[in-house]
């Protein structure tokens, strides 16, 4: 991105994926809201530079309000992009607006049924709002669409919230097991074994998430599924080591 805006500085991509990897990789938000802003300021109908600064770069700043004016405004510029409606839903949900999120998301998913991310993205919602039975029903249908090991995590937590902990724990030992091969998010595991009430493993999960400097630990301070850890005195230890671990 340094290279392309080096060769043409007047281009509103380069300075858009500069921004995304300032916002996700190196934790910089104010460094990727003027790369952002630059880049819609370059083309203010460049969808995907709106898009992004909503779903990544303000909504981590927790600057709700205009993230969804953004991620609309993106939506407007390309009301057929799945992903594009589903961030929509995104920004509703982490204002925690989740009755319109989930309106948003099923005019989304009435085009493209087997949109994965919206199917996961609905399954969240059901969860953050209670209702687990919903939110395991919907994972389960993500996952014949994508066995994606963040949504198996996070089926876990549902179903741990539902009381059906052997199943639950299974699905945390399998990927557990499948992390000795390959990347497996620690985000989600964090949030099942705090669900199934251990607390510390829950921890441990959260700063390994930070060492391997995921692109969700960004979302941490705002991000739903992290509202029920926010009571215990760790969570702000957590947040203060992402927002000093910032980089240029």
């Amino acid at each position: 991105a340094v290279r392309a805006i080096e060769l043409d500085d007047s281009l509103a991509e380069a300075h858009a994926a500069l921004g995304l990897y300032l916002s996700v990789y190196s934790w910089n938000q104010p460094a990727a809201e003027r790369e952002f802003r630059r880049a819609i300021e370059l083309n203010p109908n460049y969808p995907t530079a709106r898009q992004q600064f909503a779903s990544y770069c303000l909504m981590a700043m927790g600057r709700f309000d205009e993230a969804l004016a953004e991620a609309r405004r993106a939506h407007e510029l390309d009301p057929f992009s799945p992903v594009i409606s589903a961030d929509v839903a995104r920004a509703l949900f982490f204002a925690r607006r989740y009755e319109e999120a989930i309106d948003q998301l099923k005019q989304n998913l009435s085009l493209d049924p087997n949109f994965y991310f919206g199917r996961r993205l609905l399954a969240s919602i059901y969860h953050a709002r209670g209702s687990y039975a919903e939110a395991a029903a919907e994972f389960r249908r993500a996952l014949t669409l994508d066995d994606d090991p963040f949504s198996r995590a996070l089926l876990a937590r549902s179903l741990a919230k539902l009381g059906q902990t052997g199943e639950a724990r299974k699905i945390v030992r399998e990927l557990e097991a499948q992390s000795a091969q390959h990347y497996i998010p620690s985000t989600g595991l964090a949030v099942a074994y705090w669900a199934l009430g251990e607390k510390d493993k829950a921890f441990m999960y959260l700063g390994k998430d930070i060492t391997e400097r995921a692109s969700r630990c960004v979302l941490y301070p705002v991000y739903p599924i992290f509202d029920d850890l926010r009571s215990d005195p760790r969570f702000p230890e957590v947040v203060r080591r992402i927002e000093t671990a910032k980089m240029d």
